[in-house]
């Protein structure tokens, strides 16, 4: 399945969403009633408001897309756009953290940044060998 022009597509929005998550952790509530150059959403908390919500809005159109080109997702595949779903939270969670950061633990306990993020890596690394092992054992029980 060829897929390098949305790839190229899906990469220069995630580019885009860099920038501005890169230039803006620190606005804070002050900069809330901030005017900006936009007719419909003129301040800058309306603006930060739409930057989540405008996605939101056409990944929600994209789906209806799929099922009215004939494309709708398999249920296997709604389970790994979920997974990437998940993805997108574990991102927003590390939003204004930094490598200062990484080694901190919690006053209450528990795991660093970095400790969590390498137990999600070493789960990472070992679903898909853990899939292809089991299909691959599963077609030879049944082959």
């Amino acid at each position: 399945m060829e897929r390098t022009e949305l790839n190229q597509l899906l990469a220069e929005i995630r580019t885009a969403r860099e920038k501005t998550l890169a230039a803006l952790p620190a606005v804070t509530e002050d900069d809330f009633d901030t005017a900006v150059p936009n007719p419909r959403f003129d301040d800058v908390r309306r603006i930060l408001l739409r930057f989540s919500e405008h996605m939101r809005e056409h990944a929600s159109q994209l789906e209806g897309i799929r099922v009215g080109i004939g494309k709708a997702p398999t249920p296997p595949q709604r389970m790994l756009a979920e997974a990437e779903l998940v993805w997108g939270k574990v991102l927003a969670a590390t939003v204004n953290l930094s490598d200062a950061d990484l080694d901190t633990i919690p006053a209450e306990g528990g795991w660093s940044v970095r400790t969590l993020l390498a137990h999600l890596l070493k789960g990472e690394e070992g679903y898909l060998s853990t899939i292809q092992t089991g299909l691959q054992e599963g077609k030879k029980r049944t082959g």
